[in-house]
């Protein structure tokens, strides 16, 4: 059995992919036994998720409402709203929050890119994350978040070049039976959205065609830390997409998902980050009698 099956999950999320790189066996225990939020990150969420909400209004041309009623009509929702983030991004050059999909050695992919420009006439891929505190990011945080926009460019890479189609989406999501609600296809009228487009396998091959439409994808990716107290940009970094690190990097988690190995608890030089975690001590005491706290 592998690792998919053992958390009961159908899909490999690129955030996933980060916290694997953060704290493997943290990302499997919160799979397991649910997740242990502090008040302080649960402040802290409430925070970001914020900010990623005012940086979405800041690049919406129209404000889209739509009220999902069912799994159907909050899957077309994310990838209506998706195709019409990149519908605009030629015009705007940037956009937020657009829904990929892709696949990894047999395991679906999924996640949500935060933001695509245009510069220099290609598509860049941004991350951004907020901070607490106005210090730079540690290592560790760069390396965990750097796999996640690694794993963005690399579906975006093989939706561009078709290694992962419309059709391939069609049959890992299982969409040609799903039917939206009748309320949910009232809201669509409302946005004058023609019949024929009211279905999610359409709705699916318009997100991959303007996919496709795009300029080249660049090489550089981004990672943009900005600070909850202030708002203010405490540093972007810059790195240069290598397929050779991608490989390495996806081939670190693939043996974790295929069931090849255990998940790992952090190393002995990074046991510092056992103190924020909710499992520390109980589920997991890999370092409990080195490091009571």
């Amino acid at each position: 059995m592998d690792n998919l099956q053992k958390l009961k999950k159908t899909s490999i999320r690129a955030t996933d992919i980060a916290a694997q790189y953060w704290c493997e066996r943290q990302m499997e225990l919160n799979y397991l036994f649910g997740e242990k939020i502090t008040k302080e990150k649960m402040d802290s969420r409430i925070k970001g998720t914020a900010f990623h909400e005012e940086l979405e209004r800041e690049t919406a041309t129209v404000p889209i409402i739509l009220m999902p009623m069912s799994y159907a009509d909050s899957l077309y929702k994310i990838l209506y709203m998706s195709n019409a983030a990149l519908e605009a991004l030629p015009k705007n050059g940037r956009c937020r929050e657009v829904q990929i999909y892709g696949k990894l050695n047999g395991f679906r992919l999924v996640g949500k890119i935060d933001m695509l420009e245009i510069k220099d006439g290609r598509v860049s891929i941004y991350e951004d994350k907020t901070k607490t505190n106005e210090e730079l990011p540690s290592e560790p945080q760069l390396k965990s978040h750097k796999a996640q926009v690694i794993t963005y460019r690399k579906m975006f890479d093989d939706i561009a070049s078709a290694r992962y189609t419309a059709d391939d989406f069609r049959k890992d999501y299982r969409t040609s039976g799903l039917k939206i609600t009748q309320q949910f296809a009232m809201q669509l009228d409302s946005l004058k959205v023609p019949k024929e487009e009211q279905s999610i396998d359409r709705i699916a091959e318009s997100l991959f065609a303007s996919f496709h439409s795009l300029p080249q994808l660049s090489d550089n990716i981004y990672l943009r830390y900005t600070s909850q107290l202030t708002g203010k940009e405490i540093k972007l970094y810059k790195f240069t997409y290598h397929e050779e690190e991608m490989k390495s990097t996806l081939g670190f988690v693939l043996s974790y998902w295929s069931g090849e190995r255990e998940s790992l608890p952090v190393p002995e030089e990074e046991k510092w980050k056992c103190k924020w975690c909710g499992f520390f001590g109980n589920r997991c005491k890999v370092w409990w009698p080195q490091q009571k706290l």
